[in-house]
C-alpha cells in the first residue's frame, strides 16, 4: 500500500470517528457550577424589598437590566450558605474584571423559583437617600 492510499484510509477513518464523537457529545460546553447557578438565578423571578428597590433606582437600574448584567457577576461561596433552610443564601459580587463598573454587591435568597433581594451594599460612596 502506498503512502497516499494509507493517508486516504486514515483520513476516512478519522473523519468517521469525528462524526461519531460529535453525534454522541453534540455541542456541549464546559460550564462551571458557579456559572450554572448564576444562570439559574437569572431565570427565576426577582422579588425586591423596598430598600433594595430604592437603591436599585439610585444605581439607575431596573430588575430587567440587573438580570442582564448578572453575567458580569459571580457567587462568593466563601460567604454563601447554599444549604440554609428554607432559602439558600448567595453573596453576589462583580467579577474582578468588572469590579470598577459595578460598585455594589448584594445577597440573593434562592427560594425555589423566586430570588429575593433585600439590600444592596455599595463598595464606593454613593449619594443615595434610602433609609435602612
Amino acid at each position: 500500500m502506498t503512502f497516499w492510499k494509507r493517508l486516504q484510509f486514515y483520513g476516512i477513518g478519522f473523519g468517521m470517528g469525528l462524526i461519531i464523537v460529535f453525534a454522541m457529545l453534540g455541542n456541549r460546553s464546559c460550564v462551571s457550577p458557579n456559572e450554572m447557578k448564576m444562570q439559574e438565578l437569572v431565570y427565576q423571578d426577582f422579588e425586591l424589598s423596598e430598600q433594595a428597590t430604592c437603591k436599585l433606582k439610585c444605581l439607575r437600574k431596573n430588575v430587567e437590566l440587573l438580570k442582564i448584567q448578572l453575567r458580569h457577576f459571580e457567587i462568593n461561596y466563601d460567604l454563601s450558605d447554599s444549604r440554609k433552610e428554607p432559602c439558600g443564601v448567595y453573596f453576589i459580587k462583580p467579577k474582578n474584571e468588572f469590579a470598577d463598573q459595578y460598585p455594589f454587591t448584594f445577597v440573593i435568597n434562592d427560594c425555589d423559583t423566586i430570588s429575593k433581594i433585600y439590600d444592596f451594599t455599595f463598595t464606593t460612596p454613593q449619594t443615595c437617600t434610602c433609609q435602612p
